[in-house]
């Protein structure tokens, strides 16, 4: 849990210093609610451009910097996304679910602003049905108003650092992958 969260989600005790806190961190706690509130409606496109295998408007909510830090080009990536999508649609793919949970509290780490959204879908084939728990992390480059999100089910503590530059520690969403023939 992060403090801010402790700090919004608890009602103080009623004494003038407590109350004096309350007041000045009240604009924190509103703050970070309307980052959430904005990062969860970029997501919720997401998903609906995800859910419509439609890859240039998931690509236009897509956070690159990381692919292209690792040598892929905007043009790569938005042709591999455009390739994946056309063989899931080849494969009579579809989201029978895709949920998103409550987002985290947002962070900044060098500049940026970051949130954690969890989410549960499941992709089914004729063939397989595939379900995952996992998280969007939303990236926003001015201070919360737009965000964009790369998926952070390769996310570690041990490499999380590398992919969120600053980043302090602290827990991460649960991952999870699980596979079974449609039935």
């Amino acid at each position: 849990m992060h403090v801010t969260d402790i700090l919004c989600n608890k009602m103080m005790r009623p004494s003038k210093p407590l109350l004096a806190a309350a007041l000045l961190l009240s604009g924190v706690c509103t703050h970070a609610a309307d980052l959430a509130a904005y990062a969860a409606r970029d997501a919720q496109r997401l998903v609906a451009c995800m859910q419509a295998f439609d890859s240039d408007c998931a690509n236009s909510l897509t956070y690159t910097k990381i692919a292209e830090r690792h040598g892929l080009t905007r043009d790569q990536i938005d042709q591999r996304v455009g390739q994946m999508y056309r063989a899931m649609k080849s494969m009579n793919a579809k989201y029978s679910r895709f949920d998103l949970d409550k987002p985290w509290t947002p962070f900044v780490a060098r500049e940026l602003t970051y949130i954690f959204i969890p989410y549960r879908s499941v992709l089914e084939t004729p063939e397989e049905k595939a379900s995952s728990q996992s998280y969007f992390v939303g990236v926003s480059d001015d201070s919360g108003s737009t965000w964009k999100f790369f998926d952070g089910q390769s996310i570690t503590q041990d490499n999380v650092a590398s992919i969120i530059p600053g980043f302090r520690g602290g827990e991460l969403p649960p991952v999870s992958v699980s596979r079974s023939p449609t039935s």
